[in-house]
């Protein structure tokens, strides 16, 4: 019998104190790290403590976002670890591991909820709708009154470019034809006032000229496709003096602007003409015609059709239905163009379209651009006459020039949109209100709205090339799918 003084039960008990736990074999060829255990816990221990202390140093460094609650990635993490390897090696780890691995979200039963802080308040509906509303638009350019002051005293801006600016900020240059009319006009203006500095050449110096004044444009109102396009061509026509080398500055320059005013005429003016002489086509003795906002190629089409009509048969006509909404009302003018040429027509307002779509012929709407997925880019509102139409099985035709193709595909009018001035939505010709008062009304600052309102405006929409019966362009009539085989076609233009 061995002695009380033995070292053998003393091994022995300690072999008690520690049964090895019966585990499972080890798939794919993995080997237990019996040995290692104590170090890895020790390990994981210690990342749980770090990541402890730097989450409770940054609530303590940002105490405004202590209303918000946060678990961090790296904590989640080592908690989600630590959870795992104690549900793998059983009751290996001590009771402190186990206390960490529930503070950082780890334990068996998966990741638990953080605890809110203690002055955590639940989000009220206005910064709930102020979250959503910088969630959607707040990457949207909006209209803003550009600053002159600034511009003059950088002397790097022509002032024609920035009166150009203020029109078009200001909403009396709107439609995209006028713009890029507009634009490339000033440009033409500003390319006659340069003049090319010493030891420098014209093609190279003359796109660093202007790239601060089409920046500066840019920032008083997006310039759309059709200004892009125009932009493009006009940087294109610069480089295409340096393969020109025989030329005086003179000649380069005269270059430039006789191609600008051929740009202008051709690929606007003219194909406005043309669009309108095959667009009539479709208009016949009797037909109403419904058109929603203003476009200056519809207003073209309808002006030259009527003229025709009356000229063939004098008893002859047809009639329009000018649809508008809010906040532009920009039918209003052209309601009063076509009034005033005689034509018969009737003005309403968008939620009234349905009750008078049975009685239409043709749909005809403009547009600011098309993409290259048939989609038409336009004013907000003409994607629902284009649905209703094709509810009430009445063809839509749009009316879009060349030089407004993109390449793009816009799949909605969140991601691309700008947001226009809010001031017209709330002015009622009623005189209600909205529960406003009168100085919360005329504070334009707010948009004329208390703090639970918050007026949007969204000055596009896009139309899904499956509403649109036709496009009418200058070379003539072709399906939305047609629109990349056009771009192929005239890559050297659009």
């Amino acid at each position: 019998m061995p002695s009380p003084t033995d070292p053998e039960p003393s091994t022995a008990s300690s072999d008690t104190k520690q049964p090895k736990p019966a585990k499972p074999q080890p798939a794919n060829g993995e080997k237990a790290n019996v040995g290692g255990e104590k170090g890895k816990s020790a390990k994981d221990l210690k990342k749980e403590k770090r990541a402890a202390a730097v989450a409770a140093r940054a609530v303590s460094d940002n105490p405004a976002d202590s209303g918000r609650p946060s678990l961090s990635t790296q904590n989640s993490a080592d908690g989600r670890q630590g959870g795992s390897n104690q549900s793998q090696h059983g009751h290996s780890h001590n009771t402190n591991n186990n206390a960490a691995g529930s503070t950082t979200g780890g334990g068996g039963a998966g990741p638990s909820i953080p605890k809110r802080p203690v002055h955590f308040s639940e989000p009220s509906a206005l910064s709930l709708s102020t979250i959503q509303q910088n969630l959607f638009f707040s990457h949207l350019p909006h209209q803003e009154t550009p600053d002159t002051a600034t511009a003059l005293r950088t002397g790097k801006i022509h002032p024609l470019i920035i009166r150009l600016g203020v029109l078009m900020s200001s909403g009396t240059l709107r439609g995209a034809n006028a713009r890029t009319m507009g634009m490339m006009a000033a440009f033409r203006e500003v390319i006659r006032d340069y003049e090319c500095p010493d030891q420098a050449v014209l093609w190279k110096d003359l796109p660093i000229y202007l790239s601060p004044m089409i920046a500066w444009l840019e920032g008083c109102r997006p310039k759309g496709v059709g200004g892009g396009n125009a932009i493009r061509w006009l940087k294109s026509e610069i480089n295409r003096l340096g393969e020109q080398g025989d030329r005086s500055e003179a000649e380069q320059r005269d270059y430039l602007l006789e191609a600008i005013g051929l740009y202008l005429r051709d690929r606007i003016e003219f194909a406005d003409k043309v669009i309108a002489d095959h667009a009539k086509e479709k208009i016949k003795n009797g037909d109403t015609v419904v058109t929603y906002a203003r476009s200056s190629v519809v207003e073209r089409v309808l002006l030259e059709a009527w003229r025709d009509m009356k000229a063939a048969d004098p008893e002859a006509g047809f009639k329009v239905i000018v649809v508008d909404s809010r906040p532009l009302l920009e039918g209003r003018q052209f309601l009063e163009a076509l009034s005033s040429a005689g034509l018969s027509c009737t003005y309403i307002f968008l939620p009234l379209l349905s009750s008078i779509l049975p009685q239409a012929d043709l749909v005809l709407l403009g547009g600011s651009a098309l993409h290259s997925d048939g989609a038409l880019y336009s004013r907000s509102g003409t994607a629902l006459v284009a649905m209703l139409a094709k509810e009430h099985r009445v063809p839509v035709v749009a009316c879009v020039e060349t030089y407004k193709f993109g390449e793009k595909v816009v799949l909605d009018g969140v991601a691309t949109n700008e947001l226009g001035r809010t001031e017209g939505l709330l002015d009622l010709p009623c005189g209600k209100n909205f529960g406003l008062n009168k100085k919360e009304s005329d504070n334009p600052k707010t948009g004329g709205g208390r703090n639970n309102l918050t007026p949007l405006h969204l000055v596009y929409d896009v139309t899904p090339p499956s509403l649109i019966t036709a496009v009418c362009t200058e070379i003539g009539f072709i399906p939305p799918s047609s629109v990349p085989t056009v771009l192929g076609k005239a890559s050297n233009v659009v």
